[in-house]
């Protein structure tokens, strides 16, 4: 049964009024912000699948890199989900339980893989299409991250929304052996179906072997070698659940907001390097938004 969450919302609040009219409610600061019709931020989330015994798994973190540093930084939120490519050449240590079920979501065909928004029209290769080769000053042939054919991309598959009508705010409790992490999410209109929401708890710094054919990270041997101190970012450490969970009608509304929350056991290295990603999927398991912030610190709705 599809669910109106914003009416489900505004419904609980005109009970609360109904219930309680004294006067302390209409006092000057105390009235209850509307968000219909707010427009928030758009963010897209990145999955880079890939694995240390993967040896052309680095061109995909080359391209989440490129793209931490071009003008698209605060529109693209990434994050590396490790797996078992070859646990004959080496067993990553990185791989969480139940990640193959999104491999499956996503329809992973080949390696490395990236998903954007976990949008089934494209491919899970066709980033490579805007990191082709060229010469470099040296003249040797290197990968480059072209903006010009990346905007070609985003614009081919309409990646970029000018806003969102679902904001996300996320607040976490963090140590290096768990916590717990609080998302409120406020509708800026109707969203009639099912939502689910996907927490990751990232990390990076953290430094493991990689198998590399390609020619980046110094390596101009002219075939596949490790990389022995690799340094592997944005690391998904714990999730709530690789496909979501629900977000139930009703589960906790308060001014309008959506709460839900999560417990979360895992282990990090170090807590500065930690973050949060929060991304809300739609009822075909694409993502409608999403959002990131260090650990133990609060990010507030990025309203337009």
């Amino acid at each position: 049964m599809k669910k109106n969450f914003f009416t489900s919302a505004i419904l609980v609040l005109a009970m609360s009024f109904m219930v309680g009219c004294s006067s302390d409610d209409s006092t000057p600061g105390n009235e209850v912000e509307d968000p219909k019709g707010q427009l928030f931020k758009q963010k897209i989330l990145v999955e880079d699948i890939t694995s240390a015994s993967c040896v052309w798994c680095p061109l995909a973190s080359f391209t989440t890199e490129e793209l931490a540093k071009s003008e698209y930084d605060d529109r693209i939120i990434s994050v590396a989900v490790h797996g078992d490519f070859n646990t004959q050449l080496v067993k990553d240590p990185f791989v969480l339980p139940g990640m193959t079920k999104l491999m499956s979501a996503v329809e992973l065909g080949g390696w490395p893989f990236v998903a954007w928004n976990r949008d089934l029209d494209i491919k899970g290769t066709e980033f490579q299409g805007f990191i082709p080769k060229r010469k470099n000053e040296s003249g040797e042939i290197q990968y480059t991250f072209d903006a010009n054919l990346f905007k070609n991309f985003y614009t081919k598959y309409s990646l970029f929304s000018e806003s969102s009508p679902i904001g996300i705010k996320i607040e976490s409790d963090l140590t290096v052996s768990g916590g717990k992490v609080d998302v409120s999410l406020k509708f800026g209109q109707d969203i009639n179906q099912e939502l689910k929401y996907v927490i990751y708890i990232i990390e990076d710094g953290l430094v493991f072997q990689q198998a590399n054919a390609s020619t980046l990270y110094g390596n101009n041997s002219g075939s596949a070698r490790w990389e022995m101190n690799f340094v592997h970012n944005q690391v998904v450490r714990a999730t709530n659940n690789f496909l979501g969970d629900p977000i139930a009608e009703g589960e906790a509304v308060t001014t309008n907001e959506l709460k839900v929350s999560a417990d979360l056991t895992y282990t990090v290295k170090n807590l500065e390097n930690v973050s949060v990603v929060v991304a809300v999927l739609g009822e075909d398991g694409s993502v409608l938004n999403a959002q990131k912030s260090k650990a133990n610190t609060t990010q507030d709705y990025e309203k337009l």
